[in-house]
Parts: structure tokens; sequence; C-alpha cells
């Protein structure tokens, strides 16, 4: 399990758009459950990981 704040940034991020994640700093199942599914909402590479795309995504798109 990857941790650290820039986990701790993204989920915080992610918890303000409308996702239910717990902002912990800690990179686990669920939080990847998130990630992918918020990749496939944005029609990004559905691979669980926060890559620049992903990031990007996070603070740039809008909300859907």
């Amino acid at each position: 399990m990857v941790r650290g704040e820039d986990v701790r940034v993204w989920q915080a991020q992610m918890k303000r758009r409308g996702w239910a994640i717990d902002v912990d700093g800690a990179y686990g199942a669920a939080s990847r459950a998130v990630c992918m599914a918020f990749q496939k909402e944005k029609g990004l590479d559905a691979d669980g990981v926060v890559g620049r795309d992903t990031w990007r995504a996070a603070f740039a798109l809008p909300v859907t």
C-alpha cells in the first residue's frame, strides 16, 4: 500500500468532487476503486494508477 501526502491531496480533491473516499493518505483497495471509476467516467485508461493524466483530470476537469 502506498502512503503519503500526495495520496492525501488526491483523496481530498476526490472527496471535494463528491466521491466517497477516506482522506487518510493510504492508497489501498478503496482508493484504487474510486480511481478506476473516475478514470472510466473521464474516458481515461482505467488502470487504477493516479498518474499525470488522472491527477490533472482530478483538478482541472469539470465535476460530472
